[in-house]
């Protein structure tokens, strides 16, 4: 078999193998449960205590002048904490945004 023939049966084997993996399906992502947020002093926290997504810390508060601040923290699989720094301003809500 010449070089050439070689390369193309190679290169569709692999074109069958990546088409195949693409078919299977994969874990499915559950959105977190058992979520909590709260703040303390300069500080928002989340915590989630179940499923397989990402939860985030998200906290508005509002300015005199500038109206409505939105923070948010980092995402965070469940079982860990997500948090951020807020503002000195007065809080309005906060709540926790969940993925998956």
């Amino acid at each position: 078999m010449s070089l050439r023939r070689r390369v193309a049966a190679l290169a569709g084997s692999a074109a069958l193998a990546l088409g195949t993996a693409a078919l299977l399906p994969s874990p499915a992502l559950a959105a977190p449960t058992g979520c909590t947020a709260w703040v303390s002093g300069n500080m928002a926290y989340s915590q989630c205590t179940g499923g397989t997504g990402q939860h985030s810390v998200a906290v508005q508060q509002w300015h005199p002048y500038a109206g409505p601040i939105l923070v948010t923290g980092p995402w965070q699989p469940p079982g860990t904490i997500s948090s951020t720094q807020i503002t000195p301003w007065p809080v309005q809500r906060v709540w926790t945004n969940k993925l998956g």
